[in-house]
């Protein structure tokens, strides 16, 4: 109950602009995010907008989830579906504070369809993907083939 009431509340107070910046960053450049996303994806056409990133825990991630509203949307087919709450995801990370993060969009293959989720790497060097939809974290399932990964 308490969280259906914070999830309401952040529609509307917008709570993004609330999470305090994140902690513990580490600094990576091009070539070590394209090799980590190449690794872990090797099918999928990689594209990265920056030079520079930085990285953070998987708990500073979650905690940005937490106070992120994105997965209370509702699922609207063809107008607000998996893309868009990725989309969201991503758009609302992209500020001034988590912005600089290797954080993005991945579109895969499931085995019952084309599905897209959101992807970061943490400052351990892990590649994790989140389902925006719920927040769950998790590393890529069996049986998925991601085909572009855009940060």
């Amino acid at each position: 109950m308490l969280q259906t009431i914070k999830k309401w509340l952040c529609n509307h107070l917008d709570c993004v602009d609330k999470i305090s910046p994140p902690e513990g960053l580490v600094n990576i450049d091009f070539s070590e995010v394209y090799t980590k996303l190449q690794s872990e994806f090797p099918d999928a056409n990689i594209l990265l907008s920056d030079n520079r990133f930085k990285t953070t825990t998987k708990a500073e991630i979650m905690r940005f989830l937490k106070g992120d509203n994105t997965d209370s949307y509702d699922y609207i087919s063809e107008y607000f579906d998996c893309d868009d709450f990725s989309f969201s995801l991503m758009g609302k990370v992209s500020n001034q504070d988590w912005g600089c993060l290797a954080f993005g969009i991945m579109w895969t293959s499931t085995g019952s369809g084309n599905h897209a989720v959101n992807c970061f790497i943490d400052s351990a060097g892990e590649v994790w993907i989140i389902e925006p939809q719920n927040d769950k974290m998790f590393k890529l399932p069996n049986g998925w083939k991601p085909y572009l990964v855009m940060m």
